[in-house]
C-alpha cells in the first residue's frame, strides 16, 4: 500500500532491535545474580512490568497527539516523519535512564523526593510536565490550522490569493511560527521528548519499581539500569511503529491532488481537534492544581480522564485511512470496469 522509506526501515529496525537488546541484557546481567545470596525480587515479573509500562506510556494522549501533529506538519513541509516517534521516545526515556542512574549511584537528595507528593521535586515537575506538553500541543495545533487553511485554498494545497505569507501578529503568533519553523526534522523530537520527560512521572514510576525490587541497593549500577532500558524498549517499539504508520498514512494521502483536498482536510481536522483537546485539558489541570483556580468550567475540563484517549486517537486515524483506502480502491475498480 506504500513503500517504506529508509527512515521508516531504520525506525522499525530500532523498534524491533531494542527490545531484543533489553531482554538480552536482562538475561546476562540480572538473572545470574538472582540465584545467589544477594538475590532480589528483580525477576521476570518486575522486568515484564517495566516493559509493559513503556508500551502503555507510548499510548498516552500527549505522546500520540505530539507524534501525530508533528508528523502532519512535516509531511506538509515535504519531509519524511517516519522517525518522529522514535526520536520522541528516546528523548523521553533519557530522563528515565538518567534519573535511575542517579538513584543507583546513591544520590540521596533525589531518592528522598521520589514518590513524595509534597516534595519540591513533585511540586516543580507537576507543573512543568503538563505545561510543556500542553503548550507544545496547542502550538502544533495552531500550525496545523494554518496548513488546513492553506489546503482549503486550492486543489494542490496552496494558499488562497493574498494569504500566501500570513504575517504573524502578537507574542502567541510569533511563538507558533517559531515552533513550526524550528521543528523541521524528526530528530528534533528528541528535545521535545526530553522536555516532556522532565515532568518526571515515568521516571518516578520506574525508580520506585527499582527501589521496591531492591535492585538499586544490592545490584551493580549497570544491572539496575536494565529496568529503565526495558521500559525504553517498550516505549520505543510502540511510538516508533506509531510514527511509521502515521507517516505512511499522511504521505499516502498526499499522492493525489483530489485526495489531498478532501482526505487530508479530514485528517488535519482530527489532528487539530485532538491537540486542542489534550492541550486544553492539560493546562486546565495546571490551573486547578497549581494555580488554585476553582472556576467550574475549568475544573470540569481538568477532571476529564484521558487515560484511554491515546489508543482511541490511533484507532480513529487508522479507521479513517482504511475507509479512504477502500473507497479509493472501489473507485479505481469502477473506473477500470467502465
Amino acid at each position: 500500500m506504500w513503500r517504506l522509506s529508509p527512515a521508516a526501515r531504520a525506525t522499525l529496525a530500532t523498534a524491533a532491535g531494542l527490545p531484543l537488546v533489553g531482554w538480552a541484557l536482562f538475561a546476562t546481567l540480572v538473572l545470574p545474580g538472582e540465584t545467589g545470596a544477594e538475590a532480589t525480587t528483580f525477576g521476570f515479573g518486575l522486568a515484564i512490568t517495566a516493559f509493559l509500562l513503556g508500551m502503555r506510556h507510548a499510548f498516552d494522549a500527549d505522546h500520540i497527539a505530539a507524534i501525530d501533529n508533528t508528523s502532519r506538519k512535516l509531511v506538509a513541509d515535504g519531509r519524511d516523519p517516519s522517525g518522529v516517534g522514535l526520536w520522541f521516545a528516546l528523548g523521553h526515556s533519557t530522563v528515565v535512564l538518567v534519573a535511575v542512574g542517579l538513584v543507583t549511584a546513591g544520590l540521596g537528595a533525589l531518592t528522598s523526593q521520589i514518590g513524595v507528593d509534597d516534595s519540591p521535586l513533585a511540586s516543580f515537575t507537576g507543573v512543568w510536565g503538563p505545561t510543556v506538553s500542553s503548550v507544545f500541543l496547542l502550538a502544533m495545533a495552531a500550525a496545523n490550522i494554518v496548513i488546513l487553511v492553506r489546503l482549503s485554498g486550492g486543489a494542490d494545497g496552496s494558499a488562497p490569493a493574498g494569504r500566501e505569507h500570513p504575517a504573524p501578529a502578537g507574542i502567541v503568533s510569533r511563538l507558533i511560527a517559531r515552533t513550526s519553523a524550528t521543528l523541521d526534522a524528526p530528530w528534533k523530537m528528541f528535545v521535545v521528548g526530553l522536555l516532556f520527560g522532565l515532568g518526571f512521572d515515568t521516571a518516578s514510576t520506574i525508580t520506585l519499581l527499582l527501589l521496591a525490587g531492591g535492585a538499586g541497593v544490592v545490584m551493580p549500577w549497570y544491572a539496575a539500569l536494565v529496568l529503565p532500558v526495558l521500559f525504553t524498549a517498550g516505549m520505543v517499539m510502540c511510538d516508533g511503529l506509531n510514527s511509521v504508520v502515521t507517516a505512511g498514512i499522511y504521505r499516502w494521502s498526499a499522492d493525489e491532488p483530489e485526495r489531498r483536498r478532501r482526505y487530508n482536510a479530514a485528517l488535519i481536522s482530527i489532528s487539530v481537534a485532538v491537540a486542542l483537546a489534550v492541550g486544553t485539558v492539560g493546562l486546565s489541570g495546571v490551573l486547578v492544581d497549581a494555580g488554585g483556580v476553582r472556576w467550574t468550567p475549568v475544573v470540569a475540563v481538568a477532571s476529564i480522564d484521558l487515560e484511554w484517549f491515546g489508543p482511541v486517537i490511533v484507532a480513529a486515524i487508522v479507521l479513517a485511512w482504511l475507509t479512504a483506502w477502500i473507497a479509493a480502491r472501489t473507485r479505481g475498480r469502477i473506473s477500470t470496469a467502465s
